[in-house]
């Protein structure tokens, strides 16, 4: 009998080790936990060092809705897009500069179309800056146990500095679902519309998994293709996270390989009490791996080719490169109706001025017969940047007579009409007058 218990002991040293449950085992970091206990159910170099991505972007929503909790700002509050939002690459929504947005809308453009402009804008719009904003980001982190984690920007591009790991990602997964339950429907989001524009979240999760409710995925060249994705099965909430999958088909696949192998083995295998998240022991990695030779290599296409995958696994149609034998994955679409985002119209100023960015849309509205509603790419009827076209500011705003506020531009429309000269009354025609023809044109 002593035998046998050392003989099963060790098997479960050894099925911790190597990340196995469910005869499933993975080369790149992951991890399950159980969202009700925070215990691990299976782990494969989960505290090994990796760049977020967009993943970050969970750290970004966590630390807003703390700003939010705080009463800092509310739903309501404006935020505005600065130069700097403005510059940054895509995903991004693409307004211009003075664009006002509500930090509600905000953060469905930050969650379902991970909009690198965006994040700036909300960690501007909250902290007043990206600097300020990443060390509430890193102070958050330290106060979660987040060890391996460390931040500098909002949306997670490229920086060499900014580094997490799996453990680490479901940790903050796992602080959104206990500490904010009320924006568990902001993850689960499938589409946003801005103007004609749907945009789609890049999670195939969403749409193709029974139970899925969140998260969030992330892609650069040299992180590869990560997720955070929960699900629910029978009142069970299971957080998985995949970091460095070399294709989002794959990352979709093990994210649900794992979710079935451990939804399938309740118990957690041999152990009879899993280890905490934050028990697990940090690796000895030194640094995050680059897998950008793999992710993007020349014989996948590049860079170019590895963000057209990214997009087009959620797109509308028959999915393809996905498993077909025995697969839980659903093989048609389930979506709901886009939900309406866009710029803000109201009046109110934004909680942080920034001299460089003008508030374009605390204007008057234009009226609908104006000659720039009627330009197309310019504004709309009411006045703001249409998204659904080519953005560009338009000349009445540019324009330095008229760009010294909303009282500048009603009295010079108050002017134009005092020196307009009145229209000639034109007297009805006597019919029984012959009338001149007139010329055409």
């Amino acid at each position: 009998m002593g035998m046998m218990k050392r003989a099963i002991a060790a098997i479960a040293v050894a099925s911790l080790v190597s990340g196995f449950a469910g005869g499933i085992a993975s080369a790149n970091p992951t991890i399950v936990v159980d969202a009700a206990t925070g215990r691990v159910l299976q782990q494969n170099d989960a505290t090994r060092p990796w760049y977020p991505a967009s993943l970050s972007k969970l750290m970004t929503a966590y630390t807003v809705f703390k700003a939010l909790k705080a009463g800092r700002i509310d739903g309501g509050t404006p935020i505005i897009i600065t130069p700097r939002a403005a510059r940054q690459a895509p995903s991004k929504m693409g307004y211009p500069v003075g664009t006002l947005i509500t930090v509600d809308d905000a953060l469905k453009m930050l969650v379902v179309h991970s909009a690198n402009d965006i994040a700036v804008a909300l960690a501007e719009g909250t902290s007043g800056s990206i600097d300020k904003f990443a060390d509430e980001m890193n102070a958050n982190s330290r106060a979660l146990g987040m060890a391996q984690s460390h931040w500098v920007n909002p949306n997670g591009l490229p920086d060499p500095r900014q580094v997490t790991s799996a453990r680490d990602m479901a940790i903050i997964a796992d602080a959104i679902i206990t500490q904010f339950p009320q924006y568990a429907s902001l993850f689960q989001i499938q589409t946003i519309q801005s103007g004609a524009r749907v945009l789609r979240t890049h999670n195939a999760l969403v749409y193709r998994y029974p139970g899925t409710d969140g998260m969030k995925t992330g892609f650069i060249c040299a992180s590869g293709f990560n997720v955070v994705a929960t699900a629910t099965r029978n009142g069970r909430k299971l957080i998985t996270v995949v970091m460095g999958s070399p294709t989002p088909n794959e990352r979709t696949n093990q994210a649900v390989n794992l979710f079935e192998a451990n939804y399938n083995n309740p118990g957690g295998g041999f152990f009879t009490k899993a280890p905490l998240l934050t028990e697990l022991r940090a690796s000895n990695y030194p640094g995050p791996a680059d897998i950008r030779d793999i992710a993007c290599s020349r014989k996948r296409g590049g860079s170019s080719a590895a963000e057209n995958a990214d997009t087009a696994e959620v797109l509308p149609g028959e999915p393809g490169g996905l498993p077909v034998a025995a697969s839980p994955l659903l093989s048609s679409w389930v979506t709901a109706p886009p939900i309406a985002v866009g710029p803000y119209l109201g009046t109110r100023r934004p909680l942080f001025a920034f001299a460089d960015a003008p508030v374009l849309l605390d204007r008057p509205a234009k009226p609908a017969n104006s000659k720039v509603a009627g330009k197309k790419g310019a504004v709309t009827a009411a006045g703001y940047a249409d998204p659904a076209k080519a953005l560009a500011v338009p000349p009445q705003l540019t324009d330095p007579k008229l760009n010294k506020g909303r009282k500048s531009l009603k009295k010079t429309a108050n002017t134009k009409a005092a020196k307009a000269k009145p229209a000639k009354l034109v007297k009805p025609a006597d019919p029984k007058k012959k009338r001149k023809p007139q010329p055409e044109g």
